[in-house]
């Protein structure tokens, strides 16, 4: 990193992170406060909202105690048991007692729907203009709903069914609370038949709206109540009454206990979300304030924060500019300068200029990088020197000793006057000979092969059985080039060690070359008799180092001796794949003692110039 980036970076660190953290800290904090702080507040309304609540429904409850032991309803349900059903006076007699429970009707504002069953299955009912939703069955199919034997089970106490449940029996539009209990007679307590209420939800939706705190323009607060599977009864918005509450929130509010509040998203909306259960039917009564509305003087405080910060950040940069580039030029130039070196430019140099102490940085510079191009040239040239002096001595190994034994078995065939094979043979060493003093470094694939088969054929006359070869090279591989005298010494590895001593009839020796993506794969493979563990490990346990013993060119007489029984080596092919093409190519070698020898050789595809 440059110098005036490490200052401006040393600034940002020590002075505008910092201040930007404690303001973020003093945010967050100041979150939690009001996060707290609000769900305190919404906690005393929730209970303020559920008492109005709750003193609503225990009037209506009382109300409905009286209704109970009132004549109108003791009355009615008595004469119903002493009627003739089939008498004609009978509908006149049920109509006037419907007249007297309209009386029921009066007593509260809220009531909109009386309808009483008798226990022998008539039907009394009262009800104002108002809609209603109640939907009067016969009394043997009340009986067969679970809510009459609910109501059975209470002993006369109200059952509360709220809007949207049981929609099948009470209906959905609109909204209306429902009350369903058990008549006794008040001499013998003897069950007299099933009363059904139903009440407007007018003075509920005004208790939920007197403690909304509505913004204009904005999110507005709203008030739900909800029962234990999560239906939303009544909405102050009436906007999501009979819905679920949990396609919504992901926060459980049906199941809480006596309160709780939590910041979560509300329809999408990061809202707080606070719930109180109201101890009535496990309904739970739910407020959702929008965030925003609560914090608008944060919002203020953010947008001071974000100036401040500003503010700092383009003091650095001014101080960057003005003060510490001048100090930080020189050094930089020199910085640069060797980044360049470092990406082999040699022939930069630094000006030298000025009167301080960068003129000798830059003058220093200057002479280390003719120092190190010097040292350079030096170390390419004896490189040079010592790669080239490595290969003649490889193409001088496989010269003497295969030579001599191959003019011998010229000078048999010429003694047996046999000129055809004395002409093939004549060819064959003609066409080695070339390859291995090819001033090239690489040949073509198609020059290689046909060297390893003029090798492979000599050596075939000069054992006669002891091997047959295949060759498996496809036409689109011809073209590319590969590192001379590659495939030959690995074919004398199966020749000279792999069938030695061989018991099992014929060896073979597979030649494969394969064309991939972006690479060479030359295979060599024998069923020969394998190399043993530790040969194996030694060749590839270190570099350069093979399981076959190389002469190290010392004894004159001796390596010639021993020139066609090592030839080039299998370590020499290895270090020179590595050497040309880079560590990511190279040979690797798979045997397995009395098994054979698979040697495999990968090269990166290359189109040459030779011919």
């Amino acid at each position: 990193m440059n110098l005036r980036p490490k200052l401006m970076l040393a600034f940002i660190v020590l002075v505008v992170i910092p201040m930007i953290g404690l303001g973020i800290v003093s945010f967050l904090h100041s979150e939690t406060l009001l996060e707290k702080k609000y769900s305190e507040q919404t906690e005393i309304s929730l209970k303020a909202v559920g008492g109005n609540i709750g003193y609503f429904f225990k009037e209506l409850d009382q109300l409905s105690d009286g209704n109970l032991t009132s004549s109108e309803v003791q009355d009615t349900l008595k004469y119903s048991s002493r009627v003739n059903k089939d008498d004609a006076g009978a509908i006149i007699a049920i109509n006037q007692a419907e007249k007297e429970m309209k009386r029921i009707l009066f007593q509260h504002p809220a009531v909109s729907y009386v309808v009483l069953y008798a226990m022998d299955g008539t039907m009394f009912q009262a009800f104002r203009n108002d809609p209603k939703t109640f939907r009067p069955i016969d009394f043997d199919t009340l009986k067969e709903h679970p809510l009459y034997a609910e109501a059975l089970k209470l002993g006369g106490r109200p059952l509360w069914i709220g809007p949207y449940e049981q929609q099948g029996l009470t209906g959905v539009e609109p909204p209306l609370f429902t009350q369903m209990r058990l008549v006794k007679d008040m001499a013998t307590f003897n069950d007299l038949g099933v009363m059904v209420t139903q009440y407007k939800t007018e003075e509920v939706y005004a208790m939920l709206k007197t403690f909304l705190n509505p913004s204009p323009g904005g999110p507005t607060d709203r008030y739900v109540i909800l029962n234990r599977q999560g239906v939303i009864l009544l909405d102050s918005g009436k906007e999501l009454e009979g819905r679920n509450i949990g396609s919504y929130t992901s926060v459980n509010l049906e199941q809480t206990g006596h309160y709780s509040s939590a910041r979560t998203n509300f329809k999408g909306e990061d809202s707080l979300v606070s719930a109180y259960s109201l101890n009535m039917n496990d309904w739970v009564l739910v407020s959702i304030k929008p965030w925003n509305s609560l914090t608008n003087e944060n919002e203020r405080f953010v947008q001071w924060i974000g100036m401040i910060t500003l503010l700092c950040v383009l003091s650095a940069i001014l101080f960057n500019v003005f003060f510490v580039s001048r100090v930080a030029k020189s050094i930089i130039r020199v910085v640069r300068k060797m980044r360049l070196v470092e990406q082999g430019m040699l022939d930069i140099r630094v000006p030298a200029q000025g009167k301080d102490e960068t003129v000798l940085l830059a003058s220093s510079f200057n002479s280390m990088i003719e120092r190190i191009g010097s040292l350079l040239t030096e170390v390419r040239s004896e490189q040079e020197r010592k790669q080239h002096a490595e290969m003649m001595l490889m193409q001088a190994q496989i010269k003497p000793h295969f030579l001599f034994n191959t003019l011998e078995s010229i000078n048999a065939l010429a003694a047996q006057n046999d000129g055809q094979k004395i002409m093939l043979m004549v060819r064959r060493l003609s066409n080695l000979l070339r390859t291995s003093l090819h001033q090239s470094e690489e040949l073509s694939v198609m020059q290689e092969i046909e060297h390893v088969r003029s090798y492979l054929e000599i050596q075939k006359y000069r054992f006669e059985d002891l091997f047959v070869y295949e060759l498996d090279v496809p036409e689109e591989a011809l073209e590319y080039t590969v590192l001379k005298l590659t495939l030959q010494p690995l074919v004398e590895n199966s020749i000279q060690h792999g069938f030695e001593g061989i018991e099992y009839g014929t060896g073979v020796i597979q030649i494969k070359v394969e064309v991939e993506a972006n690479q060479l794969v030359f295979t060599v493979k024998d069923n020969g008799v394998g190399m043993s563990e530790d040969a194996l490990l030694k060749f590839n346990g270190s570099a350069g180092s093979t399981a076959i013993t190389r002469s190290n060119g010392h004894g004159g007489g001796q390596a010639a001796e021993l020139g066609e029984r090592r030839g080039l080596g299998l370590g020499n092919v290895a270090d020179r794949l590595r050497i040309h093409y880079g560590s990511g190519y190279g040979m690797t070698i798979c045997s397995q003692k009395g098994w054979g020898t698979l040697i495999r050789c990968v090269i990166p595809k290359n189109r040459g110039g030779q011919t």
